[in-house]
C-alpha cells in the first residue's frame, strides 16, 4: 500500500470497515462474488490473478475496477465489491 497508495488512504478504508482480513489474490474476489465478504482491495495484482474473477464478480452482481475506479482486468490494482459499497470504498482510497 505504501508504494501504490498513501498509508492514510488505506487506513481510512480500514477504519470505515467493520472487519479487516487478508486473503490471496483470486480467493478474496471470489469471496466477494459469493457474498461472504463485501469488499476486496489490492494495491498490486497480476492480470492472471484477476482476469477470470472480474467476470465472476460482475456476473454475481458486484463491481470490479482498479483502485481509481476504472473497469479493468489486466492487472495493476484491483477493487471488487458487492456493488453497494464500491463508490464509498473508492472515495476512501482517493
Amino acid at each position: 500500500w505504501v508504494e501504490h497508495r498513501t498509508r492514510e488512504a488505506y487506513l481510512a478504508l480500514v477504519d470505515a470497515c467493520w472487519e479487516n482480513r487478508a486473503f490471496g489474490d483470486c480467493w478474496q474476489h471470489c469471496l466477494v462474488a459469493e457474498g461472504a465478504i463485501d469488499l476486496a482491495a489490492e494495491p498490486v495484482v497480476n492480470a492472471w490473478d484477476v482476469a477470470a474473477v472480474q467476470v465472476i464478480v460482475e456476473q454475481a452482481g458486484g463491481r470490479f475496477t482498479d483502485l481509481d475506479g476504472n473497469p479493468r482486468h489486466d492487472g495493476g490494482t484491483a477493487l471488487s465489491s458487492n456493488g453497494l459499497l464500491h463508490d464509498a470504498a473508492l472515495a476512501h482510497l482517493r
